[in-house]
């Protein structure tokens, strides 16, 4: 199982007038649904793909919930889901208040299993 790339050149943004560079961008082949994840959940298990579609389903509605309840979403070895904050900066906390808040992102923290695939991949060349 290999991570596709491709090379884009880019311009350094601390030195626009130097030569540009080519990095390596990851390409997508192609994307996944929870119908399509969960009839091969079904393959492996002794559930059929209505049932484990209906807890994809509820699984995908309570994660956002969770977060949003300021919960960390700890999902075994799989990994961790968790909310951050951005926002500007005040010289004394009694001056802060949430409108400096300017949005959030999602945090997810790879576990020991998606780790290890990561760790050990490999890579290989496709066209632009």
């Amino acid at each position: 199982m290999a991570i596709n790339y491709s090379l884009t050149q880019r311009v350094n943004p601390k030195d626009v007038a130097a030569p540009r560079k080519f990095y390596a961008i990851a390409k997508s082949t192609g994307e996944e649904t929870a119908r399509q994840l969960a009839t091969e959940i079904s393959k492996r298990t002794l559930l059929g793909s209505s049932e484990v579609f209906a807890v994809l389903e509820a699984f995908i509605d309570l994660i956002p919930e969770r977060l949003a309840e300021g919960r960390i979403v700890r999902l075994g070895d799989f990994g961790s889901f968790n909310i951050t904050l951005s926002s500007e900066g005040v010289e004394k906390a009694e001056e802060f208040n949430s409108a400096l808040i300017k949005g959030n992102n999602l945090n997810f923290r790879p576990g020991k299993l998606v780790q290890n695939v990561l760790d050990n991949a490999e890579y290989k060349k496709v066209a632009e």
